[in-house]
């Protein structure tokens, strides 16, 4: 073993050849340089408090690079290295070989290099890069910028308000491979490429996922968190999380997303693709944007929007506000008193629609299109909506248990003048379940005509004799009408 002492000067040393070397800089701006065996090489602090800028290399062997103070340069070189920054802005690089870097003290820059790699930037404000192999790497304390590289890296942010990815940048991560990036303790930025399982951690975090392969989103703390990713499963933890599955400003591709609110007001958007979205506890806001969703809202009072595509959307417990926006629908209200429209309102949004209410006092309204509107328990007001022009199918209303309301709707049509083609009537609503004495209809335009067919009873607007309701199995009067 040699051991090669420097002045406290500025030095040049190298280790001797086919020897384990100590190499001690002592004072000064030193150049280090290990030899072919294991050799420990310590850039040294100056006895006059003045910082030591060092540059240590060891070379070929398993080496031991130790910085201390001043604004040092390690490079590992070949084989397993130990590189520490010590105390000052350092910069360290692996180079070959699975190495640890510790970056200490300062604000340090950190390189893995080849192979599988362990990072850590110490205190300060550091920027670690894993680069090739399967690299570890941990930001500690201070407000961090962590890239895992190529491989399948683990990126922990841990304290401070740090910037993650798991590739090699930020706006280019999806480098085919799966990462784990968590973000830890502060408000961080968390970017996940690849199927990579990305966590904000504890506090406000915006947790993004740029790949339409598939990433695995987690809030994973109490904290108010923003999530937006491509074609992901999301989960928001119990803060006030906004989630989405395609990027606000349509810079990330859609993707088919799994997004989960759990505690906390959440708003989750889906995007393009076929989503599930689950608001969880909490009062939350749910767009499925385009493409077939299955939207829950869980429990607390929730307003939930299909967008354009067949939807699937059931409200949960306590009062929702339901949009089944374009398409063929199938929504439910179930328990609590919601307001449940099929088609935005706007009959230029044709879908055949099911909705339920569900229990509670509902408003419940079809849209255009065939729909099927069922009440369910309590006291429900339907409406089969109002259809376009030229539209002549009509829509089921069916009451339930409660006292409900059965809105007819004006069609607009008009009968062929003489000499005109004919024009096909609507075939108007089919009322079920109607209780004289309980449930009511009610109109707001013309004058109506009742007639009786069988055991049903027919409603015709009396201008143009256009049949606007059959009631089944009951023969209504008058006084079955809100006044």
């Amino acid at each position: 073993m040699a051991i090669i002492n420097g002045t406290n000067a500025a030095n040049n040393l190298t280790g001797v050849a086919n020897e384990g070397n100590t190499i001690n800089g002592l004072g000064g701006n030193d150049t280090l340089r290990g030899a072919d065996k294991e050799d420990l090489i310590n850039g040294g602090n100056s006895p006059n408090g003045l910082n030591n800028n060092d540059w240590l290399y060891g070379e070929a062997g398993k080496d031991s690079l130790y910085g201390e103070d001043g604004n040092d340069r390690l490079f590992g070189g070949e084989e397993e290295d130990l590189l520490d920054g010590g105390i000052g802005a350092d910069t360290l690089r692996g180079e070959n070989g699975k190495d640890e870097l510790f970056g200490g003290n300062g604000a340090d820059w950190l390189y893995g290099g080849a192979d599988e790699d362990s990072l850590d930037g110490g205190l300060q404000n550091d920027r670690l890069f894993g680069e090739d192999g399967n690299d570890i790497i941990r930001g500690g304390e201070g407000n961090d910028q962590l890239f895992g590289g190529l491989g399948e890296d683990e990126v922990y942010g841990e304290a401070g308000a740090d910037t993650l990815s798991g590739g090699t940048s930020i706006t280019d991560p999806d480098e085919a491979s799966k990462d784990l990036v968590d973000g830890g303790t502060g408000n961080d930025w968390v970017y996940g490429g690849f199927e990579d399982t990305v966590k904000g951690g504890a506090d406000n975090d915006t947790v993004i996922g740029l790949s339409t392969q598939g990433n695995l989103l987690y809030g994973d703390g109490t904290k108010d968190d923003s999530i937006s990713g491509g074609a992901d499963s999301v989960v928001g933890a119990s803060g006030n999380d906004t989630i989405y599955g395609e990027d606000s400003e349509s810079t990330l591709p859609g993707g088919s997303d799994t997004l989960v609110g759990n505690g906390g007001d959440d708003y989750l958007y889906g995007g393009a693709g076929n989503d599930f979205l689950f608001g969880g506890d909490g009062i939350d806001t749910l767009d499925g944007g385009d493409g077939n969703d299955v939207l829950d809202g869980g429990a607390g009072a929730s307003t939930l929007l299909g967008g354009a595509g067949t939807e699937s959307i059931t409200g949960g417990i306590e009062g929702d506000l339901i949009d089944g926006g374009e398409g063929a629908d199938f929504l439910s209200g179930l328990d609590g008193n919601d307001t449940i429209t099929g088609d935005s309102g706007d009959v230029s949004l044709a879908g055949n629609d099911t909705i339920l209410g569900g229990v509670g006092d509902d408003f419940l309204n079809g849209g255009s299109g065939a729909d099927s509107v069922v009440g369910g328990a309590g006291n429900d007001t339907i409406s089969g909506g109002a259809d376009a022009e030229g539209q002549i199918a009509g829509d089921t209303l069916i009451g339930g248990a409660g006292f409900d309301i059965f809105i007819l709707e004006d069609s607009g049509f008009e009968p062929a003048g003489p000499g005109e083609p004919p024009v096909p009537a609507p075939l108007g609503d089919r009322i079920q379940g109607f209780v004289k004495g309980q449930d009511f209809i009610d109109f707001d335009f013309g004058l109506v005509t009742i007639g009786a067919s069988g055991n049903n009873s027919v409603i015709t607007l009396t201008e143009t004799s256009e049949i606007l309701a059959t009631v089944i199995n009951v023969q209504i009067t008058e006084s079955d009408f809100l006044a």
